[in-house]
């Protein structure tokens, strides 16, 4: 199997230690150290959920009328059920639905409906008593076709020829079945779905399982009647339906589509080939073939965001779908070859395998966050896609260090808190420890344990114990024991290293030790953790060795005295290093001798220890001053992003000037190296990195840059192609934020004339970016109009107090118009909208009246991310008061005298 992107070693070059209990064995030591893992393998009767369990399905024969002209859905449904025991009631989720009729056909019995809204249930009560066994259900229903993504929406898109037209699509996750259809709509309730719609002539209907028949009806409409699928969880159903055209291809007997609107079909052929490539790889890493005789993808314009893992019918977003290569990116590329592996994966991690509850749900999106770069770098490896991802697992560790973290594994009770799981920690900490995981126990000892897994589970739900089960099967380690502290408590440790005594023979004896780590959380409650520690010393490749620490400390002997201990090699880690003032000082010195990795990890790690208060923002930025021109893409990744962080800090403070100075300053040399224009044969990265120093230096006032992209502008309007896919995100970004009224016409005039996602959301991105108020104002209007879809509309709101820098316009904007800006979010992402348009202030008084309307203006479930952002917000507060004032001194420093510095501004500044 592939190795790319991992630390160069086997398992047997390894030299694995573990301190706990010293002297024990491993598995007695990790007994002592931590207890068992409390979780339990899978059982029906006792995972979670809100429904009661005495009545399951088994299968669901569906019959759907959509009405394209009053957006209304007519239904009905016949329903094989399970009588586990005698009852006289049965129970099953509905929402927004109007059930007229519900009986069971074999007894001939009506029941009588009662909905209840709160808890999204309709409870049906019959006459007598229903004998245990088996009984057909039948519902009659009506219900609407939604305008937010969520049950059976619609989007309306416009043809290359200027027309308007609708689509039907679905998203069913995490608990919006129940809004198409009454259901069991708990994961843990696998049944089967015959899916039947009724639609008009010119539209082709999409669902998880082949067409089994067509037959024409009166008026224009048309009856598709689908095969069966194998049994599976409701929010996997999918329906989509429009006047689609398709490319076509076949891989190992399945037969693969992906579906466009018209006029789009050839942009889906690079996401075809993705497909291709990827299925044959998955079918041999999880033992077992992809079991249904077709994967279609379809793309839909607009309606939601991001993608979802119908089975056997996959959604998308088109602009992570489809590439143009005459318009397309670099960045769009890969978005696309990721996008397509995750939601690939989860055809086996989610689909084939379901958790069992949503408290689990890292077993879906981890592992599939884990697998989309797996593959990716597998296939690209050109991409260096493990060093990039680190950005997203700085991400999570941001948020995990937080007080308003959580356990991977968080108890769920309701449809609220379960949309509330899908964050960073769920993806990408999930991501990082599987990663970390996979490393300590071996790449072919991992990847046994998901056959395995896999072979054992298959069409079935589990816990993240019958994971642990198969991986400590197929390793010989004690993986539930060791991974407990990971996925059952929050947070993560920092490891430090003290000298222990003297040298003795050339080698060093250290203490390692471990505490919390923690930013802007005094009063987090202490923890310990079985961390898989991999050390190097020295440069030029040296060897890496391992050990496992799970106690507060733990000696451990260095090779060599006089070189200092690298921990953490190889970035694959979820915990921070703080060196101690002499090994930061001797490591930063090798600094370009050691490998990219490892000066990614530190950093990293450094930038975190400014926002926990361990380290100087000196220390940092005399770090990053290290970084080279022709340093790896994921470096200068880090930097532009702290760069960015600490602009942000200086937002409306007198210090910006001087400190957007220094960013000009420090990245002018890879500005000089990547210039404008691709070089042949330069690395596919280059293109991508291009991109971010462009956009930084325009945002950071570089007035050659900001003439240049207006220059380029102005030539695109005349002959867009001239203006390459790579090069659109930075100049129109750039344009944008300096825009005038005229330039922001024109950007306007583009995005409503362009018929595809992504340049529409190129076109009002820019406009979004406008450093203009009264243009502020202008994109804020159309928030709330419908020339955009209502996802995307409602969203500029967010981009105005971001990219546009006018967080206090958005804000109140929001408070105005709360409500008609909520009806356009979908319910899955309705309870992050509000906190994410407040995510950028940077002051205590702000946090607190964030919170304060939020008890008074949303409902209880919003508080979980409302809690989230209010905190991040003092959080930054505080960091302003502490380290603006030696970032003011720093940026002076390295700039007066160059003339680039705000010099009345430095004159002041210690």
């Amino acid at each position: 199997m592939p190795t790319h992107g991992y630390p160069p070693y086997s398992e047997s070059s390894m030299k694995i230690r573990t301190f706990c209990s010293g002297g024990l064995s491993l598995i007695a030591a990790l007994a002592l150290c931590h207890p068992a893992a409390a979780e339990s393998k899978f059982s029906f009767e006792t995972t979670p959920g809100q429904l009661p369990k005495a009545v399951v399905p088994k299968h669901y024969a569906i019959n759907l009328v959509p009405d394209p002209k009053t957006l209304t859905v007519r239904g009905s449904e016949t329903i094989d059920i399970d009588v586990r025991k005698p009852t006289r009631t049965i129970t099953l989720n509905a929402l927004e639905l109007q059930i007229s009729r519900a009986a069971l056909s074999d007894l001939k019995l009506p029941a009588k409906i009662k909905i209840d809204d709160k808890q999204q249930t309709a409870i049906l009560t019959f006459a007598r008593t229903i004998a245990a066994g088996s009984h057909k259900l039948v519902l009659d229903f009506r219900g609407r076709v939604n305008q937010a993504a969520q049950g059976l929406f619609y989007t309306r898109y416009q043809t290359p020829d200027g027309q308007q037209k609708l689509m039907f699509g679905s998203q069913m996750e995490s608990t919006d079945a129940r809004r198409l259809f009454p259901n069991w709509d708990e994961p843990v309730f696998r049944a089967s779905f015959q899916l039947t719609v009724s639609l008009p002539q010119a539209f082709t209907a999409v669902s998880n399982m082949p067409v089994e028949r067509e037959e024409p009806l009166t008026g224009g409409y048309k009856r598709v009647r689908f095969l069966s699928t194998p049994p599976m969880a409701s929010y996997l159903v999918v329906l989509c339906a429009g006047e689609f055209e398709a490319v076509s291809d076949e891989v190992e007997g399945v037969k693969l589509r992906v579906l466009t609107t018209e006029g789009k079909k050839e942009q889906g052929r690079y996401a075809l080939g993705v497909l291709k490539q990827i299925l044959p790889y998955y079918n041999d890493y999880f033992g077992v073939k992809y079991p249904l005789p077709k994967l279609d993808m379809i793309a839909v314009p607009g309606g939601f965001s991001g993608a979802m893992e119908n089975w056997g019918g996959i959604t998308y977003n088109e602009a992570v779908l489809l590439y143009d290569p005459a318009r397309s990116s670099q960045k769009t590329k890969e978005d696309i070859y990721k996008t397509v592996a995750h939601e690939v994966s989860h055809q086996w991690f989610g689909d084939l395998v379901t958790m069992a509850w949503w408290d689990n749900l890292w077993l879906n999106e981890g592992f599939a966050s884990w697998m989309e770069n797996k593959a990716t770098d597998h296939f690209n490896p050109e991409w260096q896609v493990w060093l990039r991802e680190n950005a997203s697992k700085e991400r999570a560790m941001e948020a995990d260090a937080r007080s308003t973290t959580h356990p991977i594994q968080q108890p769920i009770k309701d449809p609220a808190e379960a949309a509330s799981a899908f964050d960073d920690i769920t993806y990408q900490k999930g991501e990082s420890i599987i990663r970390m995981f996979e490393g300590y126990l071996g790449e072919e000892k991992f990847k046994g344990g998901i056959r395995s897994y896999m072979a054992a589970h298959k069409y079935s739900s589990t816990t993240t114990a019958d994971l642990w089960q198969e991986l400590e099967r197929a390793s010989g380690q004690p993986v539930g024991t060791i991974a407990a502290s990971w996925t059952e408590q929050p947070g993560f440790p920092v490891l430090s290293v003290q000298k222990a005594g003297g040298c003795a023979q050339g080698k060093e004896q250290l203490t390692l030790s471990q505490e919390r780590f923690t930013i802007h959380d005094p009063s987090a409650k202490p923890l310990l953790w079985q961390v898989p520690v991999n050390y190097t010393q020295g440069s030029d490749n040296p060897p890496t060795q391992t050990t496992l620490i799970g106690s507060r400390s733990a000696p451990l002997t260095a090779d060599s005295c006089a070189v200092p201990l690298k921990l953490n090699a190889g970035d694959t880690g979820y915990y921070r290093v703080q060196y101690s003032d002499a090994d930061r000082r001797a490591l930063s010195a090798a600094f370009d001798e050691l490998r990219a990795a490892d000066q990614l990890n530190l950093l990293s790690d450094t930038w975190a220890l400014v926002k926990a208060g361990r380290a100087t923002s000196g220390d940092y930025l005399s770090l990053a001053q290290k970084v080279q021109p022709q340093s790896n893409v994921a470096l200068w990744t880090q930097v532009i992003d702290a760069l960015g962080n600490l602009d942000e800090l200086q937002l409306g403070k007198p210090g910006r000037s001087a400190f957007q100075a220094y960013g000009r300053k420090l990245l002018q040399p890879l500005y000089e190296r990547l210039g404008w224009q691709a070089q042949p044969a330069e690395p596919q990265t280059d293109a991508l990195l291009r991109n971010d120093v462009l956009t930084t230096l325009g945002d950071f006032g570089d007035e050659p840059v900001i003439v240049e992209a207006q220059r380029r502008f102005a030539s695109f309007l005349k002959a867009p192609e001239s203006l390459s896919g790579n090069l659109r995100p930075a100049v129109l970004h750039i344009v944008g934020r300096y825009a005038d009224q005229q330039t922001y016409d024109q950007l306007h005039n583009l995005g409503l004339k362009a018929t595809g996602t992504e340049e529409k959301n190129q076109f009002y991105g820019a406009m979004a970016a406008a450093l203009d108020p009264k243009l502020a104002q202008q994109t804020l209007a159309l928030s709330l109009g419908d020339e955009l879809e209502p996802g995307a509309a409602s969203n500029l709101v967010r981009r105005v107090a971001d990219v546009g820098e006018h967080p206090q316009l958005a804000w109140e904007f929001l408070k105005a118009n709360l409500q008609p800006l909520l009806a356009k979010q979908a319910f899955f992402s309705r309870y992050t909208y509000v906190a994410n348009v407040a995510n950028n202030f940077n002051d205590d008084a702000h946090a607190q009246e964030l919170l304060d309307f939020a008890r008074t203006s949303l409902p209880p479930e919003a508080m979980i991310e409302i809690k989230k952002i209010a905190e991040r917000i003092a959080f930054r507060d505080e960091l302003q008061q502490r380290e603006l004032p030696k970032i003011d001194a720093w940026s002076c420093k390295q700039t007066l005298g160059s003339g680039t510095a705000n010099a009345s501004f430095c004159v002041g500044v210690q």
